[in-house]
């Protein structure tokens, strides 16, 4: 899943490349920089040692080497950080049941009163309804956060205080079934690692086996993403129109339904995930889709 990003990249090469450290260069950077809300990718064909250090390049290199240099990941106790007695609550049952739980995550500029965590970047946001900090008459102004959020790919799950008083049990099943439906698994052994970059290395075109952009979208890809022949249900963020499409191997005609894995809509489809965000460039235009639903023979995705 991806929430709201923001991608910056550079195209040089080591002969082509220049320094760049005028104040217009940096106030560029600056801005680059700080768009993003919850993830910044970094495209980049110059290593950092082949920049000079006062270079802006270099230094944004460098940051990405260890971003939160010094930080350590919170050692407190989490249920300190809750707001209420409610959310004590639900943390300490979802910990007893091994699930990785975080107390007051942010996104888009807003607060999550729980988030739990699963493989592959599964995330399900917990809201809490009921106490003084989310009364009757909060309740639309959740609901709008709750909808802002939901459009960069969060999936809630909520619960009045009342309902789990007077029904505990049902609540707790209600929403472990909602952890299953989305394959969220509790944490097995030690916690995974708090990871704040990964860094990736492309093979230049030159250099990959003949076909390669075929072979790449081949259905024996792993099975949790996307593949030739599923059915995809999508959600076009600039209009809200949704439409339901089948990843093709040759047919590339959305009047019919279809669409080629080779399409630039196909190639950012294929190992997508529900709730996953991609973009795509149609007719010169940049395109943002939101993945609602996938369908394959035999199995739904919901």
């Amino acid at each position: 899943m991806n929430a709201t990003l923001f991608s910056y990249q550079w195209l040089l090469t080591p002969k082509s490349k220049q320094s760049q450290t005028a104040t217009h260069f940096e106030q560029r950077f600056n801005v680059a920089m700080s768009r993003a809300r919850d993830q910044l990718y970094v495209v980049h064909s110059v290593r950092q040692e082949e920049l000079k250090e006062a270079d802006l390049k270099a230094r944004v290199l460098a940051h990405f080497k260890d971003p939160m240099k010094g930080a350590k990941p919170p050692t407190s106790d989490l249920s300190s950080r809750c707001d209420s007695d409610f959310e004590r609550e639900i943390l300490s049952q979802l910990i007893e049941r091994g699930y990785r739980v975080t107390p007051q995550v942010g996104s888009a500029g807003y607060s999550i009163d729980l988030v739990v965590e699963g493989a592959g970047e599964r995330r399900l946001a917990i809201e809490c309804d009921g106490d003084k900090y989310h009364g009757p008459e909060r309740w639309a102004d959740d609901m709008k956060r709750q909808r802002v959020l939901e459009r960069v790919g969060w999936r809630f799950w909520r619960c009045w205080a009342s309902s789990y008083t007077l029904d505990p049990e049902g609540c707790m099943a209600d929403l472990l079934s909602m952890l299953d439906l989305l394959g969220i698994k509790p944490i097995e052994g030690d916690s995974k690692p708090y990871l704040y970059t990964e860094h990736r290395v492309a093979t230049p075109k030159d250099q990959q086996p003949p076909d390669a952009e075929q072979t790449s979208f081949q259905p024996s890809k792993p099975s949790s993403g996307v593949q030739i022949g599923d059915r995809v249900v999508i959600r076009y963020l600039d209009d809200n129109k949704t439409a339901s499409i089948v990843v093709s191997r040759d047919r590339d005609d959305l009047t019919t339904g279809h669409v080629s894995a080779f399409s630039p809509l196909g190639k950012q489809l294929v190992g997508c995930n529900e709730e996953d965000e991609i973009e795509f460039e149609a007719g010169g235009k940049v395109r943002r889709v939101l993945i609602v639903r996938t369908e394959r023979e035999g199995r739904t995705q919901q």
